[in-house]
């Protein structure tokens, strides 16, 4: 009983909007959400799919200025899928792995709409400096609002894509924004970078952290590490793609151990690792 009430206000809690119409369009979804859920429809599982769902049914929240209390902080999404991930990321992905403290360099290649560099660019501080890569435009454009939202000035966004070499290399449009990615070959192109080049490039002094988020491509983008990992020895935050054995292999090549790993697709197709030098 106690654990379905904190359910049911989690659900009530985890969002409003910046002004009252939205709040009301967003209390209205909910109340008819519940009604058909009472009704025995329940929606499909991870991102957001049914027509029905709260968060586009009867009102559309794209281009809503709303606020999410696991982040915590505003957003603005083009799409549900933005919606279930600005809300719920805590919920897919341990983001209590990635603690990146004040004064440190953070790179976040695979930045989609914004969670992992708010957090970053406020831990950090004044101090501290984020860079983002995020190819995608209209993810790219999310972003940028979501920073502008959350008053956070120290993050810096790069339309690139992380691979092995600087140049371009193909792109793949996913069924969500999402799951856009890069490959060696795909029908539309995107501009690359490697992230030794990366460092060059903007004369980093350091990098504490690199948080790999890129749909099957951290093979690639470790390739094009090596020299970063041997001098800086960031903490590595990477979410696998049934890469699991090659980029375990590559890590321990560059004398990284793994501190944490947690698969949601055993037995290791899909997951996150923690990977830093002893």
């Amino acid at each position: 009983m106690r654990e379905g009430l904190g359910k049911f206000l989690r659900f009530v809690l985890e969002t409003h909007g910046q002004t009252m119409a939205t709040t009301v369009k967003i209390a209205c979804n909910k109340i008819i959400y519940l009604i058909y859920r009472t009704a025995g429809r329940r929606s499909s599982t991870g991102l957001v799919h049914e027509e029905w769902h709260w968060a586009k049914h009867p009102f559309s929240l794209r281009q809503r200025v709303l606020w999410s209390s696991t982040l915590p902080g505003w957003f603005m999404p083009e799409d549900e899928s933005a919606i279930e991930c600005m809300l719920h990321m805590p919920a897919y992905e341990p983001v209590s792995w990635v603690d990146p403290k004040e004064g440190e360099y953070f790179l976040d290649a695979g930045g989609y709409v914004g969670w992992y560099s708010i957090q970053a660019g406020r831990a950090v501080g004044n101090s501290g400096r984020v860079v983002t890569l995020e190819p995608d435009a209209t993810n790219r454009m999310q972003l940028e609002r979501n920073l502008a939202l959350n008053k956070l000035k120290n993050v810096q966004i790069l339309p690139l894509a992380i691979w092995s070499r600087s140049g371009t290399v193909g792109w793949l449009q996913g069924k969500e924004p999402v799951w856009h990615k890069v490959g060696a070959e795909g029908e539309l192109t995107q501009e690359s970078t490697s992230i030794d080049a990366l460092v060059d490039t903007l004369r980093l002094s350091r990098l504490d952290w690199i948080k790999l988020d890129i749909e099957g491509g951290e093979v690639e983008a470790l390739r094009g590490a090596s020299r970063t990992l041997r001098v800086y020895h960031p903490k590595l935050f990477i979410e696998i793609h049934e890469t699991s054995k090659s980029v375990a292999g590559m890590l321990l090549e560059a004398g990284y151990s793994v501190a944490r790993e947690h698969y949601d697709q055993p037995p290791d197709r899909h997951g996150w690792i923690l990977a830093q030098m002893p």
